[in-house]
């Protein structure tokens, strides 16, 4: 996994693998997923990452993962 930030634009990327993305959807205002050919999670961008990370935005960011996936 590779956490990339720009500060120009306060974006946050977690890129988990290299790969063709073929969607981008928006879980919740300012973070979207992107997914891969198999349904696989590709990376992850937080638009406004200063404002929106805390102490351990990646349990933030689980949660409302697996809060879309049940619903």
């Amino acid at each position: 996994m590779k956490i990339s930030y720009d500060p120009n634009y306060d974006v946050m990327y977690l890129k988990f693998c290299d790969g063709r993305i073929v969607d981008t959807v928006e879980v919740e205002a300012n973070i979207l997923i992107d997914y891969g050919p198999q349904g696989e999670i590709m990376g992850i961008e937080i638009i406004d990452a200063s404002t929106l990370t805390k102490a351990n935005p990646l349990h933030e960011i689980v949660i409302k993962i697996q809060d879309k996936a049940e619903a």
